[in-house]
């Protein structure tokens, strides 16, 4: 472990603190920084990164300077901070550690607040970094929730909220309408806001937001029914192992687009980031529409259905961790994907709904390993072994991911395909494991 992660998991033990006034007061100790670009706000249960790298394609494919920050990270830290897709340097980041380390020693001893999080040492780190680049605009993603998370501190020129499932719900609240009231923190008074949501009085929640601020709401998706909104519609040619193709229209034109990232669930992603590009072109930013086109393709998101293959074996990395995730996995691995055997290595976080996830996910599988992340918050395999024991396949219990991933490899022919999911840490630790095997530097972001 490096001296910057030592530290890094000693901020670990603070947890998540509700509120603002930590980061923005480490803000104001650094003049603002966050303030010096403009920037597009990411959130929501599901699809938040994959709207991003979206997004940050698009823009990029534009010939602009894109920052991207995003969390939580597969394998190294540098991961959530990014440039035109290049992670920041070591050097680079040991030095905005320092930096933000100092700061948050300030707000702990000279602000009522108490000493910053793990996440908000990060988010300041972020937002500095991008200061100093001067980029041209930058793609951030919510941490948690909306309203107090440490990203919320940004004036977004665009705000999306992807969909609102259920999770965290022991912080966000036990329904969909409470979640949506906190993530809905984000929209900001007469600036757009963007979402692919679909429950009805979801929805309405959203419409009446949108009304109060003054804002300008796009709904991503047909048969809203809201009278107040935009539409950004599509229409689904084919969804294959090699990709998705569609047609999207908005409110300035039509788009024939094939996603390079896979599953029809990347529709409304990407529909969440095409609403954003063009409410910024309406704005007067320069994106044309071969930007459009490029970014939808050229786009990846590693760990989200990310399919690999390794001595000619398949492997599917997919970092489902809530009931939700874990359904479109489900109806991905039904009918995108093509395998005889389906071998299914997974892990879970003991905060997460357990039950449901391996609902979804084992009824589909040959074979089950499961395993644990190395984390405090890892539901013990055993444990978790229990869960799939009622739908009668065989399990094997593997007391890390390396060992089950091993596994499951030997056991796979060909035609078969290994699968693993139920959590980031479970996918980011068989990333780094499958690295290790090709001999490759855990450094970068896996290539697809």
């Amino acid at each position: 472990m490096t001296s910057s992660e030592g530290y890094l998991k000693t901020l670990q033990r603070f947890g998540i603190k509700p509120g603002l006034e930590r980061i923005r007061s480490m803000m104001e100790f650094a003049g603002n920084p966050h303030l010096t670009f403009p920037s597009v706000l990411v959130g929501g249960t599901n699809g938040k990164g994959s709207t991003v790298s979206f997004l940050s394609a698009i823009l990029r494919s534009a010939g602009l300077k894109v920052g991207v920050y995003t969390s939580p990270h597969l394998v190294t830290y540098r991961e959530r901070f990014r440039i035109n897709e290049t992670l920041i340097s070591h050097e680079r980041f040991d030095d905005l550690l320092g930096w933000a380390k100092s700061l948050a020693e300030r707000v702990a001893t000279e602000t009522p607040h108490g000493a910053p999080t793990e996440f908000e040492v990060l988010t300041a780190m972020a937002f500095r970094y991008f200061a100093d680049e001067k980029v041209d605009i930058a793609i951030v993603e919510v941490g948690l929730g909306g309203r107090w998370d440490a990203t919320n501190v940004l004036e977004p020129s665009v705000s999306v909220v992807t969909v609102i499932g259920l999770d965290h719900t022991d912080r966000l609240g036990p329904d969909h309408f409470t979640i949506a009231q906190d993530k809905l923190g984000i929209a900001r008074p007469n600036r757009p806001l963007v979402t692919a949501e679909h429950k009805i009085g979801v929805l309405r929640l959203f419409e009446a937001t949108c009304t109060q601020l003054g804002a300008r709401l796009v709904h991503v998706g047909a048969g809203c029914g809201l009278l107040s909104s935009e539409n950004v519609l599509w229409q689904l040619h084919s969804a294959s192992e090699n990709g998705t193709e569609a047609t999207f229209k908005t409110w300035r034109g039509k788009y024939r687009v094939k996603l390079s990232m896979l599953g029809t669930h990347q529709l409304p992603n990407f529909g969440c980031a095409l609403a954003a590009v063009e409410l910024l072109r309406d704005e007067g930013w320069d994106i044309d529409d071969d930007a459009i086109l490029s970014g939808a393709q050229r786009a990846t998101c590693p760990g989200r259905l990310q399919l690999l293959k390794l001595n000619g074996r398949k492997v599917l990395l997919d970092g489902a961790h809530n009931p939700s995730g874990a359904a479109t996995l489900a109806r991905s691995l039904r009918t995108i994907f093509r395998y005889k055997r389906l071998n299914l290595v997974i892990g879970i976080l003991k905060d997460k709904d357990a039950a449901n996830i391996v609902s979804k996910l084992v009824p589909l599988s040959d074979k089950v390993l499961v395993t644990q992340p190395q984390t405090e918050r890892a539901l013990p395999a055993e444990l978790l072994a229990k869960h799939c024991q009622p739908f009668g396949k065989p399990i094997s219990v593997h007391l890390s991911v390396a060992e089950a991933l091993d596994a499951a490899l030997e056991d796979a022919g060909f035609d078969d395909l290994v699968c693993v999911t139920g959590s980031l840490y479970v996918v980011g630790e068989a990333l780094a494991h499958l690295r290790s095997k090709l001999g490759e530097s855990n450094d970068e972001p896996f290539a697809q």
